[in-house]
């Protein structure tokens, strides 16, 4: 933070926080007992000076380094099914340039009672904060959802999972740089069209109208929006 003020040119956004956790129990395929940990359901990169937070690449403790699996790979080496495992909308830090988007994750107990450890995860409390008027990392979430009941899991817990229950993961982005409302209305659009923010935060955040017919920009309310007052 103290650099990006010196060096505004270089300024290097926080990446979205680790949500790792340890999964364990006997896999009855097998017999074998497993242990199950993941970077999947981490966030993306924060942005940098002029530059978007690159998406999916993990977490900042391994610098990209250390991919995610695929869904086929955790369901063969383990009794989980991934339910769902895609980029989540409105989740990382708006900016000028945004941070990457952060990550909806969610799996199945197929197996017998298994114990889970969410001791590696601080993202549910801490965030990483943007610069230069850009927004932070926004702060994930973890639940245990059993049927139609859900309920909190918190960082540093151990919890049991029972068969047929659902480990749910929202997971925060990157962090912004810069305003937001000085971000392209063109590229706004694009992040609509791809479903990584809505219409809302276009117009509430960026200060871009977009047609929710004709998902075309209004020019004439987006000027409007940006000449208010931050």
């Amino acid at each position: 933070m103290a650099m990006s003020k010196a060096l505004p040119h270089r300024a290097i956004a926080p990446w979205g926080r680790h949500r790792g956790h340890y999964i364990f129990g006997v896999d009855p395929r097998s017999g074998e007992r497993y242990v199950q940990t993941t970077f999947d359901a981490d966030g993306s990169a924060g942005a940098v000076h002029g530059y978007d937070g690159y998406a999916g690449a993990a977490t900042f403790t391994t610098l990209g380094n250390v991919t995610r699996g695929n869904a086929e790979e955790v369901e063969i080496r383990y009794p989980w099914r991934i339910v769902k495992y895609e980029f989540a909308r409105d989740l990382m830090g708006a900016g000028r340039w945004r941070g990457g988007p952060g990550t909806d994750w969610e799996a199945m107990n197929e197996g017998s009672e298994a114990g889970i450890a969410t001791g590696s995860s601080d993202g549910e409390s801490t965030v990483g904060m943007g610069l230069l008027g850009g927004e932070p990392t926004p702060l994930s979430v973890t639940f245990i959802v059993q049927g139609d009941a859900k309920s909190r899991l918190k960082s540093h817990r151990m919890a049991k999972v029972q068969p047929a229950d659902r480990v749910h993961k929202l997971s925060g982005g990157g962090a912004g740089v810069g305003n937001p409302k000085e971000r392209e209305p063109e590229k706004v659009l694009d992040d609509v069209l791809d479903e990584l923010i809505s219409l809302e935060a276009a117009r509430d955040v960026y200060g871009v109208a977009i047609n929710p017919e004709t998902l075309e920009i209004d020019w004439d309310a987006t000027r409007g929006l940006r000449s208010r007052p931050s």
